[in-house]
């Protein structure tokens, strides 16, 4: 007879638990909304609908933002989540510059900082300037304290889900492991979220950008390095170690260039953004002719990215080459992609956006030639539309997703 009656208790529990789940996910979601339209798409009562959004207003987690249209009756209330009734703090370690920002519950940015870095400066140094940004940056927005949920970290480098300890960065030479978490909850006794890079894109763009909607992305994250973010099913796949999705260390030439991770010919030594602008400064001082020597005043070392794309629109044909043969052989990648995880959607992101348009056809020509025709026919290639920021949300989403898994708790119990 107890057995019972704590099965039945525990089966109300849940029940209760889904049922301000699903409100909580309606009103963020679809809001503003009323209790009668809750009602009507989740098959919740109205009676429990309406105790739950009352309970919601009252904490202050959504609001009240006025009344739906008249329609002869009395008019209902409209209810939406409140985003900014707490905050979160994303940071993201690039290879050379740290993004910080403070946004609200919707992922949206509210104020935000840039600081470009040097590798030679050390792991001593790029921590201190980490830290110094998140704290000149809550000083600057003059939210107090408590209104902070965490701070979510996404580098450009793997870690170990398990102890949550970087592993040695490739790209930052002799910093060794790195414990970023216990560094963050030290100086702000805050929860500190790690995550990769391109893992955090991905959600990202699963939650607020082109991924919505979708249950199967690949986020790839095209820039000085080349990483990917893998969602199925709707959930982050990491793998076993963590390290799932290192899409540009595919080798695609046992002869090709030697990569940074110490194998020759990966996707990523000779499709990056730092392979095109090493390309180019090599043809340059080879006497190769181009516009863009005018561009950096005969200093091939000036160059960068976004320099190459500009001559490129203006038709130097160096410049065009190199990015058509950057696209090729990421066109090549991606059908592996394709192929392998048949996705719904894989979206670009990263400083490849600003050869948005002069690389689409390569990439797109070699998928239409050599990718497997069914995948191919329902995986869409696009863009993101959040640029560089999308790696930085993407590392509040977990902040927010715990905060709204305790809400929910808070509320049945």
């Amino acid at each position: 007879m107890k057995a019972s009656k704590n099965s039945t208790v525990k089966g109300q529990t849940l029940l209760r638990q889904r049922n301000v789940s699903v409100v909580i996910d309606k009103i963020n979601s679809e809001g503003p909304i009323t209790n009668r339209e809750i009602e009507n798409t989740t098959g919740i009562s109205f009676a429990k609908v309406n105790t739950i959004t009352t309970m919601l207003n009252k904490i202050g987690l959504t609001i009240e933002s006025g009344k739906e249209e008249s329609n002869g009756g009395r008019r209902s209330s409209l209810f939406q989540l409140n985003p900014n009734y707490m905050y979160t703090i994303g940071c993201q370690l690039s290879h050379t510059r740290i993004h910080v920002i403070i946004g609200n519950l919707k992922g949206q940015i509210l104020f935000e900082s840039y600081k470009p870095f040097n590798k030679s400066d050390g792991k001593d140094s790029v921590m201190k300037l980490l830290v110094d940004t998140i704290k000149n940056l809550m000083k600057t927005s003059g939210i107090p304290r408590e209104k902070y949920l965490g701070i979510g970290v996404s580098i450009a480098g793997l870690f170990n889900p398990k102890d949550e300890m970087t592993l040695p960065f490739p790209h930052l030479v002799k910093w060794g492991n790195v414990a970023i978490k216990d560094i963050i909850e030290n100086k702000f006794a805050l929860h500190c979220y790690l995550n990769n890079v391109a893992n955090a894109a991905a959600l990202a763009e699963l939650n607020y950008g082109a991924g919505q909607g979708k249950d199967s992305i690949l986020y790839l994250n095209i820039g000085t390095g080349l990483g990917m973010g893998i969602v199925l099913n709707g959930k982050l796949y990491e793998g076993v170690s963590g390290t799932a999705g290192e899409f540009g260390h595919i080798s695609i030439d046992d002869h090709g260039p030697l990569c940074e991770c110490g194998n020759l010919g990966c996707l990523e030594a000779v499709a990056s953004t730092k392979a095109v602008v090493n390309q180019a400064k090599t043809l340059l001082k080879q006497g190769v002719s181009s516009v863009l020597l005018t561009m950096t005043n005969d200093d091939p070392d000036k160059l960068d990215f976004e320099l190459i794309c500009q001559a490129a629109n203006e038709s130097d044909k160096l410049a065009y080459n190199l990015i058509d043969k950057m696209g090729q052989n990421l066109g090549e990648g991606i059908v592996t992609l394709i192929n392998l995880f048949n996705p719904s959607r894989i979206i670009l992101g990263g400083k490849i956006i600003s050869a948005n348009n002069l690389i689409n056809n390569s990439i797109f020509n070699i998928v239409q030639k050599r990718a497997l025709e069914i995948p191919r026919r329902n995986t869409e290639i696009v863009f993101s539309e959040m640029g560089s920021r999308s790696g930085t949300i993407g590392a509040t989403v977990p902040i927010i997703e715990k905060f709204f898994q305790d809400q929910i708790t808070d509320c049945i119990n």
